[in-house]
C-alpha cells in the first residue's frame, strides 16, 4: 500500500448514523483529491451501529478502523486518531461534519511550497444540512495571515484583533510527533496549541475556509452542539489560553503587556455576552446567567450584556424563590401574597410544580403548615408576623436583595 501524503483522522462515539452521512459525503468527493490519503478511524467503543457502517464502506475508502475495547473519553480518543496518522500532513474530522476537499487540497499545496509552515487554521463554515443553507462562517480574517516561529507577540494580536479560535487545522505529523499536544482544563487547548506549534514553525491562518461545520443534520432529531455549549462556560479557559500565548511572547514591555492584558479582557467580555445570549435562548439557570452579568458589570462592560441585569435579576430571584433545594424543603405549596401582575402570575405558575395560589386578604398562620409564603413589599408586615408564628417566609424585598439590580 502506497503511504498517504494526507491522514484524515475521525473519532467517533455511537454517532453511527452521522458517521455514515460524513463517510458516504467522502465517498463522493474524496476521488478528486489529488494526493494519497488514509482515513484513520477510532471508534471509542460505540454500543451503536458504527462498527458496521465502517465496515461498509472499507471496500469505498482507504478507512484504518481501531476499536477501543472499553469508553476512553472524548479527549483522549481525539488525542489518540491523531497519533495514530501515517500521512505527512493530518486533518481532524468530527464525525458529523464534513470538509471541502478542493480546499484542503489547495491548503495542502501551500504547505508543500513552504515547509516552514507547522501547522494552517482556518475558519469554517456554519452549514444547516436540513434546510440545505449555509449560516455564514465562525471567524474572519482580511487575508492570509502567516505568522513567523516564536512571533507569539503577533499571533496574540491576530486572536484578539480577529476574534480567532484555532481549532480547524491541518497540521504536520512531525510537529504532532514532536510536541504530543495535550488537552488542558485550565487553559483553551486551541490557543495553547496554537503557541506550541508557533514554537516548532510558522502558523498560517488563511482565509479560506476548508471545513464545514454542520449545525442540523437530520429533520428528526435535534441536537446540541459540543462547541456551543462550551462558549457558555468557556470564558476562563478562553483567558487562561490567551494568557499562556502572551506568556510565551518575548520582549513584551510592561507597558504593552498591560495594553495586551486589557484586549484579553475585552476579548473575554464579548464571549460572555455571547454566553448569557446563548445561555438566555436555552432557557438555562438563571441565577447563573445573572452571575456572568455581574461579572461583566464588575469588568466594566456591563454595555455588553444582551439582556438588562435588572430582568436577568428579577429572573434569577424567581428561580431562586421556586426551586432552591433549602428553601422549598418539606414545602407543599407556596402562597403569593399581595398585588402580582398578570404576567408575573403567569410566569410564576409555569416554573414550578408546586401547588401554588395567590391570595389578597392573608390566612390564618394556623392554615399555613407546610407552605412556603411569598409576601410583595406592601405585605412585609403580615410576612414578619408570619414569620414569628413559624411559618417559612420569604418578602420580595430579602429575595430581590440577593440577586442586585
Amino acid at each position: 500500500m502506497t503511504t498517504p501524503l494526507v491522514s484524515f483522522c475521525i473519532p467517533t462515539y455511537n454517532r453511527g448514523r452521522y458517521l455514515e452521512s460524513l463517510l458516504d459525503s467522502l465517498c463522493a468527493h474524496l476521488p478528486a483529491f489529488p494526493y494519497e490519503f488514509e482515513i484513520v478511524i477510532a471508534d471509542n467503543a460505540s454500543p451503536d451501529r458504527t462498527q458496521e457502517v465502517v465496515e461498509a464502506f472499507m471496500p469505498k475508502l482507504p478507512i484504518r478502523y481501531i476499536r477501543h475495547e472499553e469508553n476512553i473519553g472524548g479527549f483522549p480518543n481525539f488525542q489518540f486518531v491523531m497519533a495514530q496518522a501515517a500521512g505527512r500532513y493530518v486533518v481532524y474530522l468530527a464525525d458529523d461534519d464534513s470538509i471541502m476537499v478542493e480546499h484542503v487540497a489547495s491548503t495542502i499545496g501551500k504547505m508543500e511550497a513552504d515547509p516552514e509552515i507547522a501547522v494552517v487554521y482556518a475558519p469554517w463554515v456554519l452549514y444547516d444540512l436540513v434546510a440545505d443553507r449555509t449560516l455564514g462562517q465562525f471567524y474572519n480574517v482580511p487575508r492570509d495571515l502567516r505568522i513567523a516561529r516564536n512571533q507569539h507577540r503577533e499571533l496574540l494580536d491576530h486572536l484578539l484583533r480577529h476574534h480567532i479560535f484555532p481549532e480547524v487545522q491541518i497540521v504536520r505529523r512531525e510537529v504532532l510527533q514532536r510536541l504530543l499536544p495535550r488537552i488542558n482544563e485550565h487553559a483553551f487547548f486551541a490557543f495553547v496549541h496554537a503557541a506550541e506549534y508557533l514554537g516548532q514553525g510558522a502558523v498560517l491562518i488563511q482565509q479560506q475556509p476548508f471545513y464545514v461545520a454542520i449545525t442540523n443534520y437530520f429533520a428528526d432529531e435535534v441536537r446540541q452542539q459540543l462547541g456551543n455549549e462550551e462558549v457558555e462556560y468557556a470564558w476562563d479557559r478562553y483567558r487562561g489560553g490567551l494568557e499562556y500565548v502572551l506568556a510565551r511572547a518575548r520582549d513584551v514591555s510592561a507597558e504593552e503587556r498591560i495594553g495586551l492584558q486589557v484586549r484579553i479582557q475585552q476579548m473575554i467580555a464579548v464571549r460572555m455576552s455571547v454566553a448569557i445570549r446563548m445561555r438566555c435562548g436555552y432557557r438555562r439557570n438563571p441565577i447563573d446567567t445573572h452571575m456572568i452579568a455581574m461579572r461583566l458589570r464588575g469588568m466594566g462592560y456591563e454595555v455588553l450584556s444582551p439582556v438588562p441585569i435588572p430582568q436577568l435579576a428579577t429572573e434569577a430571584a424567581l428561580h431562586f424563590l421556586l426551586h432552591d433545594g433549602e428553601l422549598t424543603r418539606g414545602i407543599r405549596e407556596i402562597l403569593c401574597i399581595g398585588t402580582y401582575e398578570t404576567d408575573v402570575q403567569e410566569y410564576l405558575r409555569s416554573s414550578t410544580k408546586l401547588p401554588l395560589r395567590f391570595a389578597s386578604s392573608p390566612p390564618d398562620a394556623e392554615a399555613l403548615e407546610h407552605t412556603l409564603v411569598f409576601a410583595r413589599t406592601e405585605c412585609k408586615e403580615q410576612a414578619r408576623q408570619y414569620a414569628e408564628r413559624g411559618v417559612r417566609v420569604m418578602t420580595e424585598g430579602d429575595l430581590m436583595a440577593r440577586f442586585p439590580r
